[in-house]
């Protein structure tokens, strides 16, 4: 695809450049959290919506790259396969009638957008994955026509060295494989922004890992793939094997997977969270890289960390540490990826509503959550929630054991 070039991932010199500038971000975010320049004393939540594109006999419509020019929107963006789109939503101050206006720019944008599907003959739906999807429709020639996500499945192809296998055993099994990433594009999520306190990084992400099981369990709406009853939310299990860059079972204990709940519980702050996965994850994209952060936050502005937000979404943690900007101050906050998009609308306000009310009334006695619940009954509690919903049985703090 014309362009290509310019995400340099197999130009050496490119990709040192690229790495020169990941290494002086780290450091410009470790002494802005150093001189306490992030953002404090206020909370904010933020959305972003994935979306299917249907046509009028409920398969997927091709037309995402049409429908974004017509809508001529900056909220709509466009998603890996052809037959997906996002919106990103305005953050929200965390109080008041927050929901009811994340509801509301809900509503709006999304009938907005099928509005505008219609007069393409075709409209969208709500759902972690669309059940009409054929084996067909997930090859290359659906993938969106824009190069970073082709750079995206070559990159991966490459560091994976064969076809991408798949096993999932629900009520049936799917045993396959494929040649490409475009399964991930099967998956389309409601993922929810929680800004956070820097200064407490680690005891806050723990407790979002600890709580995303009980949450995915009441919020569950993916069980069928390629006409196979699977997981109750079937996304979790897809999504980690569409992306998984690990070639052979003996690499697997040295690397981990792009897609993961993690490995522990963090013990430090947001630098040493990115560090280990700039050391575990090898780089996919490497494009050229005019801002120096050093020099900018030298020069008494803020940096924009443009590598390492790069990397950062190219690693897909179920909760996953986020950098921006607002109103000209720096911000951390975590984002929410295990909730799947739709049924409706309610249902994800809902979902955001519960999510966001466990972040912020966090129990004071939680903040040593590691010392009250072992990380791998955490990952263990998430997966079964995954598979069989409110049907889970969760291993909750200090040895106890309650149904989801």
């Amino acid at each position: 695809m014309p362009g290509d070039t310019k995400f340099g991932v197999s130009d050496p010199s490119q990709r040192g450049a690229y790495m020169g500038h990941l290494v002086d971000d780290l450091k410009a975010l470790e002494k802005m959290l150093a001189d306490g320049r992030f953002e404090s004393g206020i909370t904010r939540i933020g959305a972003e919506q994935e979306l299917c594109l249907i046509d009028y006999g409920l398969r997927p419509a091709m037309l995402g790259m049409e429908l974004l020019k017509n809508l001529d929107d900056p909220h709509y963006t466009t998603e890996l396969a052809k037959f997906n789109l996002e919106i990103n939503f305005d953050p929200l101050e965390l109080g008041g009638n927050c929901f009811a206006q994340l509801e509301h720019e809900l509503i709006e944008l999304l009938t907005r957008a099928n509005k505008a599907a219609h007069k393409l003959g075709a409209k969208i739906i709500l759902t972690g994955i669309l059940p009409t999807i054929r084996d067909s429709d997930i090859t290359l020639e659906n993938l969106t026509p824009v190069p970073r996500y082709k750079v995206l499945n070559d990159a991966l192809r490459e560091l994976r060295g064969q076809d991408f296998s798949f096993c999932i055993r629900g009520i049936d099994e799917l045993i396959t494989s494929k040649a490409t990433v475009m399964v991930e594009g099967c998956n389309t999520s409601f993922q929810v922004h929680y800004q956070i306190d820097p200064a407490r990084f680690a005891e806050q992400f723990n407790w979002a890992q600890a709580i995303a099981a009980p949450v995915l369990a009441c919020a569950t709406n993916s069980p069928l793939f390629l006409g196979k009853r699977l997981w109750r939310e079937t996304r979790i299990a897809l999504f980690h094997q569409s992306t998984d860059d690990r070639g052979l079972p003996s690499t697997y204990r040295e690397q981990r997977p792009r897609v993961s709940f993690g490995h522990r519980w963090e013990r430090h702050s947001v630098v040493e969270y990115y560090q280990e996965a700039i050391s575990r994850h090898r780089v996919l994209i490497t494009p050229p890289m005019e801002q120096d952060a050093l020099v900018e936050l030298k020069e008494g502005r803020i940096p924009m960390l443009k590598a390492l937000c790069l990397f950062n979404g190219t690693v897909y943690p179920w909760n996953r540490p986020c950098y921006g900007i607002t109103g000209g101050k720096p911000h951390l906050r975590i984002e929410s990826r295990f909730l799947p998009a739709g049924p409706t609308i309610v249902d994800e306000v809902a979902n955001a509503a519960l999510w966001v009310g466990l972040m912020h009334g966090m129990p004071d006695d939680c903040a040593g959550i590691p010392a009250r619940l072992k990380f791998e009954e955490a990952h263990g509690n998430f997966l079964a929630a995954a598979q069989v919903g409110l049907g889970a049985s969760i291993d909750w703090l200090d040895g106890q054991s309650i149904p989801a």
